[in-house]
């Protein structure tokens, strides 16, 4: 088992998750990058970050819509390594609305984007060294109550209060705070033009580039008398 700095960072193969795993790995923490179907950019992810870092990096499977699954990562990852940070950055996003049949999304939302995060930080408080922090990231979207992803921004509401609360509850020996994203990445399907026009819209009137968010994530890092805090790294756009 490593006796340096770990992370894990959950949805760590992509797009936002391979940005924070990879700042990771730079500032010298072994990197456990979980991965639910994307196995080949969970493989791409880890040879970039061992061939860029002296560093160690493992990939871990889990499928968070499993609840089994989902109890079993933190235990496999501590075999392995000592992780002194969780990033919960899993997450799924589609549209939904409310008048949707049944509850076939409230269920799939709520078991990735909120019920996984809630179980992995119970399993993490058990075993996490003093000064441990976890960082959750939410969606800018959580100040607003009219969407067209009605079940996705309820599940990241909940992340939200879950943060704070957590933050409370784990205090002193673990810090708890949340990041809420803007404009960074497109979405699947859709091209960076597609967010230049959407940030046409903001204060601040342009998009933000995943190096923004990292540098939220150095923040709650580095910062040890910050925790219960969100930061809204979106251009104003809560606003």
């Amino acid at each position: 088992m490593s006796q340096e700095k770990s992370v894990l960072v959950t949805g760590g193969s992509d797009r936002l998750g391979r940005h924070i795993a990879m700042y990771f790995a730079s500032t010298g923490y072994d990197v456990a990058l979980h991965y639910s179907r994307s196995l080949e950019k969970a493989r791409s992810t880890r040879r970039d970050i061992l061939s860029e870092y002296d560093v160690k990096c493992e990939i871990f499977k889990a499928d968070f819509s499993d609840e089994l699954e989902t109890q079993k990562l933190i235990p496999e990852v501590s075999a392995v390594f000592r992780i002194s940070c969780l990033v919960n950055n899993a997450s799924i996003f589609y549209e939904n609305s409310f008048s949707d049949k049944g509850t076939s999304g409230l269920n799939a939302f709520f078991d990735v984007n909120f019920r996984a995060p809630y179980i992995l930080t119970k399993q993490f408080a058990e075993i996490a060294p003093e000064g441990a922090s976890i960082i959750n990231i939410l969606d800018t979207k959580i100040t607003v109550a009219t969407t067209r992803h009605f079940d996705y921004l309820l599940s990241k509401k909940f992340l939200a209060v879950f943060t704070r609360q957590a933050a409370v509850e784990l205090a002193p020996k673990i810090r708890v705070n949340g990041i809420a994203p803007g404009i960074i990445l497109p979405p699947e399907g859709k091209d960076e033009e597609y967010i230049e026009i959407m940030a046409e819209s903001i204060p601040l009137q342009k998009r933000g580039y995943p190096e923004n968010i990292i540098n939220s994530v150095d923040f709650f890092t580095k910062d040890n008398f910050v925790t219960g805090q969100i930061i809204y790294n979106d251009g104003g756009e809560n606003l």
